[in-house]
């Protein structure tokens, strides 16, 4: 289908995208850090989410996330195993010192890759692959967040936009991506499905769908959540200044 086909450039590019922004950033980060081997650490990086994206594209070909019965369902836990490897590697002093190196604006600006995932969504309904509700016709507005990701990006850089705005729109972020995350889990089936209108969205459990919950969602979590550290940290080095008087 026309529909399944432009869902699938469109994920795939993004997902190598993102890939490709994550290793060029962490290449520099580690640089300014000081790293002793800055473009391996790049390369190792990109290489494991490659292993990852390609080890559950292999298994969603195979048909072992598309069994709605399973108990626990099978897909859900791509997600949790994202961001729990992610979770643990977060609190390592290698990632601290990249982190510290990370200019505050590139996280934010990196998320610009939700519309590619909304655009997707929406192919996949044009196609009947995907029930409205998934779609921003429906009940999913992360879209917002990617078009805006930008725009904020620049104001963080250029100083319009001050930690609070930021951890602000992060929130809002994370508020409507679990608003997806939801919409698209209870439309899918398995123990948690509502009843939607429409067929429900078994397309989840299928490449390159399933990169969304293995690895582009995780992503924008995480994204959020480097986001909002930062913030945090330029609140309490800024302190008394910023709680004075600074609105942002």
């Amino acid at each position: 289908m026309p529909g399944s086909l432009s869902a699938g450039v469109l994920l795939t590019v993004t997902a190598a995208g993102v890939v490709v922004l994550v290793a060029l950033g962490l290449d520099r980060a580690a640089r300014l850090a000081a790293s002793a081997h800055p473009r391996t650490l790049a390369a190792s990086v990109a290489s494991g989410l490659c292993a990852w994206l390609v080890a559950t594209a292999t298994l969603a070909q195979g048909g072992v996330f598309g069994d709605g019965t399973a108990r626990p369902p099978r897909w859900p836990l791509l997600p949790l195993i994202a961001l729990g490897t992610v979770g643990i590697l977060s609190r390592t002093r290698t990632f601290r010192r990249l982190l510290a190196e990370v200019p505050s604006w590139q996280p934010v600006a990196l998320q610009a890759f939700r519309i590619g995932v909304e655009l997707a969504f929406w192919q996949l309904h044009r196609g009947g692959l995907a029930p409205a509700q998934v779609t921003f016709e429906g009940r999913n507005f992360d879209g917002l967040v990617g078009l805006t990701a930008p725009v904020v990006a620049v104001g963080i850089a250029v100083g319009w936009f001050g930690p609070r705005l930021a951890i602000a729109w992060n929130l809002f972020g994370l508020l409507m991506l679990f608003n997806a995350i939801g919409t698209v889990a209870t439309s899918a089936p398995g123990p948690v499905h509502l009843d939607w209108p429409g067929e429900p969205f078994t397309a989840i459990a299928t490449w390159p769908v399933i990169w969304i919950p293995a690895f582009l969602a995780p992503a924008g979590i995480f994204l959020h959540f480097i986001s909002i550290r930062q913030s945090l940290g330029r609140l309490a080095r800024r302190g008394p200044e910023i709680r004075g008087g600074d609105p942002g």
